[in-house]
């Protein structure tokens, strides 16, 4: 049986711990070592981390027992919103934003996205299975009790059969899950990425709508996520500095590959650090493009930036940590705006595009209306 050590306390080793010793069934003793007590204040999660509560077992009932669970259909930062879920329609092949640039954009993007209707009215609802009803469109995250949330997590991890320890025992894997401590891997090289990310930011809560503003953070990374039997994780590898809910994916994208790629070898390290270099590295570049300095982007902004401007076009990556729609929005949202749309919307005339995205907005703001008050 392998034996993995978890050192760090908290969301980040307490949902690592959940994972392994859930995935693994036995296979693998995962011990914890606590570094220290729990976090504090609220955070903000994302629509993704609803499929890791599944994988654990931990329902919506508990989240919000436990950890005080509220939904949240958007994020600010400064005056632009952000929606989760879709945004319109898109229409034989061609994605809805080009028919909206087509028509002259009549309007804020986002009053084609059914979250940022139901937010805008304080209504809320769980989406629907049936993909032809419009809340089908609807994605949410969650703002969480951290505290309340990393004892769910614990909780969830113990009954697992995860183990707490006072020491550090040998183990054959070892994570440091000790967020910005990096209690094992503090002597690493350090990449530092201030010059685009000088600051990070924080949620201030505001009903179905998260607004983040600007907080002092370092961001950056270590060189390698894992070497030899070591592996960082979360805010121990890198720190982009998304209280936005970033942080929490990208966590979660560490401790599934960490489970892919386990029981782990000289292939599956180099594999690890190939995958875990690059779900940064977007993630990074969403941040940069949402509250950092865009006067000299990395490279993989930079073509992002210039095929968007050009046409509107959303280039994607492997290990992406948001869907297209969030790169169109957070586009837009920092005066980014396609010079042309793509030629087949041209195959609709101009005024049947009016009437779709009439009717596609009269649609949402019924839909909006009807749902239950948050």
């Amino acid at each position: 049986m392998k034996r993995v050590l978890i050192v760090g306390a908290g969301i980040d080793a307490w949902m690592s711990a959940a994972a392994l010793a859930t995935a693994t069934k036995g296979l693998a003793e995962v011990v914890v070592a606590e570094t220290g007590p729990p976090p504090s204040g609220r955070i903000a999660a994302p629509p993704s981390l609803r499929g890791l509560h599944a994988r654990l077992g931990v329902s919506d009932e508990a989240l919000a027992s436990e950890a005080s669970a509220r939904p949240r259909l958007a994020a600010r930062y400064s005056d632009a919103i952000e929606p989760f879920g879709e945004t319109g329609v898109g229409v034989d092949g061609v994605a809805f934003h080009h028919y909206w640039l087509a028509a002259g954009r009549p309007g804020p993007l986002s009053n084609w996205s059914l979250a940022a209707q139901a937010a805008a009215r304080g209504r809320f609802a769980l989406p629907s299975p049936d993909p032809r009803s419009p809340l089908s469109t609807l994605g949410y995250g969650l703002t969480l009790d951290a505290a309340g949330y990393a004892e769910l997590l614990k909780r969830v991890a113990l009954a697992a059969g995860a183990t707490v320890t006072d020491g550090r025992p040998d183990a054959d894997l070892k994570v440091d899950a000790s967020g910005r401590e990096m209690l094992l891997v503090a002597h690493e090289p350090w990449t530092d990425w201030s010059a685009w990310l000088p600051n990070g930011v924080e949620l201030a809560e505001d009903g179905l709508v998260s607004t983040f503003g600007p907080a002092p953070a370092r961001t950056g990374r270590i060189a390698e996520a894992m070497t030899g039997d070591t592996v960082a994780i979360g805010s121990a590898y890198g720190v982009i500095g998304a209280g936005d809910g970033g942080d929490l994916h990208l966590l979660q994208g560490d401790i599934s590959r960490l489970i892919a790629l386990f029981p782990t070898g000289p292939a599956a390290v180099a594999e690890y650090n190939r995958l875990a270099e690059s779900a940064l590295e977007r993630a990074r570049d969403m941040a940069i493009l949402r509250w950092g300095d865009l006067s000299n982007p990395p490279a993989t902004l930079a073509r992002k930036i210039e095929q968007f401007e050009s046409r509107g076009r959303v280039v994607s990556y492997d290990d992406e940590a948001w869907p297209e729609t969030a790169w169109i929005h957070a586009f837009l949202a920092r005066g980014i705006f396609p010079r042309r749309w793509d030629p087949l919307a041209d195959r609709v005339p101009p005024e049947r595009i009016r009437e779709m995205l009439s009717r596609m907005k009269a649609v949402l703001e019924q839909t909006a209306e009807g749902m239950p008050r948050a």
